[in-house]
């Protein structure tokens, strides 16, 4: 016999014992409570895991597969990076040039 014989008797046998048991009152009235109480327990456990992300959650706290947001950090980090490669190694190359410091030229012409 092949795979699909054997899972098709199979499908039958469950069927066929499905039938039998709730042919009977009682034993479909326990499935449907035991079903309800797990569709119960599961509602409640589902509702337990649901944390409402705001804003401020997020913040500080990068999600992993959040694409977008991963992106945004990664390029404000090279806003810093930039910020400090234009504004003060700029200026220590400007003083490096100048031979004075920047301290020393601004009291000088302050004092003038």
């Amino acid at each position: 016999m092949g795979k699909g014989n054997n899972r098709s008797l199979l499908l039958a046998g469950l069927a066929a014992g499905a039938y039998a048991y709730f042919s009977k009152p009682e034993n479909r009235e326990k499935a449907l409570v035991a079903f309800n109480n797990t569709k119960t327990k599961f509602n409640a456990y589902m509702e337990s895991q649901k944390v409402n992300k705001t804003e401020l959650t997020k913040a500080g706290h990068s999600e992993p597969h959040d694409i977008d947001d991963n992106k945004m950090v990664g390029e404000s980090a090279m806003t810093s990076v930039h910020y400090y490669n234009e504004s003060v190694q700029d200026k220590n190359k400007q003083s490096d040039s100048n031979d004075t410091d920047p301290i020393e030229k601004k009291l000088d012409t302050e004092n003038e």
